[in-house]
């Protein structure tokens, strides 16, 4: 099997970034990649979703190509895909992260290492720099799992009140 990682980007419709939704698509996604011997992270940043897959080449692909036809997602871009040595996201099937939900240090080690943009962190654009930023984002979040946080209620209004957690 030739394990490869494929990352991607794109932008998630506002229906799909309340938490209830979320969960549905973690637990489900966790389940079906496991079943396809897939691992990966989700990360959600303001609206934009960015996925590192990693996998044996032909089911990363295979699942990729379901992703960028989801009506769930929209500008979907392949920002890199290979081969690798070794898997960097193997505990988890899929695990979705959040970024709006960072407690205040944890954001502000993100915003002072990669910057932010009207006052969202933002993925960088450059390809190392982003699996930086993905592995960043996987360890902060170990000890604050995303379901624990304050709540997001929609894409449309990031800003928008949160309750306790």
């Amino acid at each position: 099997m030739a394990l490869c990682r494929l990352i991607y980007r794109s932008v998630a419709k506002a229906d799909i970034v309340s938490n209830a939704m979320l969960r549905d698509l973690e637990q489900q996604a966790s389940a079906a990649n496991s079943e396809n011997g897939i691992t990966g992270l989700l990360v959600l940043a303001g609206n934009v979703f960015v996925q590192a897959l990693e996998g044996d080449s032909k089911a990363v692909t295979a699942l990729f190509n379901r992703i960028a036809n989801d009506p769930r997602h929209r500008d979907v871009e392949l920002v890199s895909h290979g081969p690798i040595g070794n898997r960097r996201f193997e505990e988890w099937g899929m695990r979705l992260v959040d970024l709006y939900d960072l407690p205040g240090d944890k954001r502000a080690f993100m915003v002072a290492k990669y910057g932010q943009r009207n006052d969202q962190l933002q993925p960088p654009e450059d390809v190392q720099m982003l699996l930086s930023w993905l592995l960043d984002a996987s360890f902060l979040c170990l000890s604050t799992p995303w379901t624990d946080a304050p709540k997001r209620k929609s894409a449309d209004d990031p800003a928008a009140e949160r309750s306790a957690g």
